[in-house]
This record gives C-alpha cells, structure tokens and sequence, in this order.
C-alpha cells in the first residue's frame, strides 16, 4: 500500500530530495496568496507550463535532477504545498480542496493560463480533483506513484481484521492535518477528461524492520501477500478501469522514494513522459 508506506517510512526520507545531487539547483521563490506564502521553483525553459507537485514532506527540490530534462520544449516549474518546506504552515487549509485552490491561485498568480501537472506521491490526489474542478486549465496529468486510494488503504490499515502489524504512525502539525485531508476520500478517476499517464512502483515484498524478529516478519509477510498485494493491484485497476484517458507504466525493482534519481528508473519515466507529452 503506496500511500501507507509514505507515512510509516517515508516522510524522514522525504526531506532528502535531488538537490543534494543536482549540481545547481534553482533558487527558492516563494509567491503570497491570501496571506500564505507558498515556495516554488523554475528551472527554466520555454512553451507550455509543467508543473510539478511535491511528494508528502518534501520541497520542489527533490525534482533537482528529473525537472531540467524537460525544459528544452517546456517551462518547467515546481510548487511546494503549504506545510512543507519553506512554504508557511498556517493553523488550517490542509484539506485537499484547499490545497486545490492553492494551485490554481499560483497558476494565477503566475498569469499560468493552462499547464501539465505532474503529482508525486499524495500529490496525486490534489492533481485529479484539479483537473475534476478546472478542467480547462489541465494539458495533461502525470502521476509519480501516485494513484493510491488512500481512504481505502487507512482503512484497510486499521481495521483490526486486516490491520497493519506495525501500526500507523502519524506526523504531528501540517504534515498530519495533510495525512488526514488525503484520506478523506479516494480519488475519482471518472471526472478527469485529459489524457493521464501513471507510473507505478511494483514491490516484490513489504517492509520488515531488519531487527524484527521470525514471528513478527512471519506476520508481516503473510499479510501482505493475503491483503497488501491484492490492494495495490485493485489501486492500479482502480486507475485502468476509471481513468478514461489514461496509460500505466509499472516500474519494478524500485521504491517509491528511489525511483525519482535512480538513473536508470529515472530514464523510463523520462522517456515515457516524453512520448506522452509528444517531444523527443
């Protein structure tokens, strides 16, 4: 389960994004809207706008070394949500509409009349309820592990017959009230007309701490080959079967916080997104 994986390990990993490689990363900006000043970053390029959408936790940065291979044909820009990074993190707006709003507001803001939005992670479910509620606003979507139902999975993790052994851990401040208004619901494919194209990481196993113990491990496993797989291939279909418009690429022998600067995963998600979006 994607989104579960992101809270329960990824969010301290989230913080180490690409711009510890990228050998100069584009400076912070930061854009004001209703009283919140948002972080966001250009690295350039001219013609139609592709903005890219941070993952839980993290900042436009960790885009450091994917978003530049881009900007020969596209303008390319990423935006940090309220909460995270060097955005403010007011007492409340951490709700998926909200957050919606705070994209369009940047696109205006920016004088952005159309763009292609490229999600990462729980960014996915800000992306398809924009393109829901503007749709004349969206070029295209591109989902980066990004196609969890994670209304579903929460509850799929705490229901005490099918619970998660290890527990759901939850972030204090923003980045919990962000956790919270991503599950409030699973998001609707069906409302989305632009073309998608996702990208999905297929695990092999799931996670065991390297000191659990046999009978821990042993719990571990079995649960997820009898709930854990069976749910991520019902996300996948979930995506396949309601999204009109759309592709899936599966991306195997990964993780969901490696496959952004792996080169060799990172050329597959290049060279799809670039046939998607019809350059070479």
């Amino acid at each position: 389960m994607q989104f579960m994986r992101l809270l329960t390990i990824s969010v301290l990993l989230a913080t180490f994004s690409a711009a510890a490689t990228a050998p100069s990363p584009p400076p912070d900006q930061f854009v004001t809207i209703d009283g919140v000043r948002l972080q966001y970053v250009d690295w350039g390029g001219h013609g139609d706008v592709l903005l890219f959408l941070s993952s839980f936790g993290a900042t436009s940065h960790e885009f450091d070394s994917l978003a530049p291979r881009f900007v020969d044909r596209f303008h390319v820009l990423g935006f940090t949500r309220r909460g995270q990074g060097l955005s403010d993190k007011p007492r409340s707006g951490y709700d998926t509409r909200t957050l919606v709003e705070d994209i369009r507001a940047f696109l205006d803001a920016k004088a952005i009349s159309r763009a292609t939005l490229v999600g990462y992670s729980v960014a996915g479910r800000e992306e398809t309820l924009f393109a829901a509620t503007y749709p004349k606003r969206i070029h295209k979507l591109v989902y980066l592990d990004a196609t969890g139902d994670p209304k579903s999975a929460y509850e799929l993790a705490t229901n005490p017959a099918t619970a998660y052994p290890l527990g759901i851990g939850e972030p204090d401040g923003p980045l919990g009230q962000i956790s919270r208004g991503a599950r409030e619901a699973d998001p609707d494919y069906t409302k989305v007309s632009v073309p998608a194209l996702a990208f999905c990481v297929i695990y092999e196993s799931t996670f065991v701490p390297p000191d659990a113990d046999a009978a821990l491990r042993e719990r571990l496993l079995t649960r997820y080959e009898k709930y854990g797989r069976p749910f991520e291939a019902q996300q996948r279909e979930h995506f396949r079967h309601d999204m009109r418009n759309g592709r899936l690429v599966e991306l195997h022998h990964t993780s969901h916080t490696a496959f952004i600067d792996d080169p060799e995963q990172q050329a597959i998600v290049v060279r799809e997104m670039r046939r998607f979006l019809n350059v070479r």
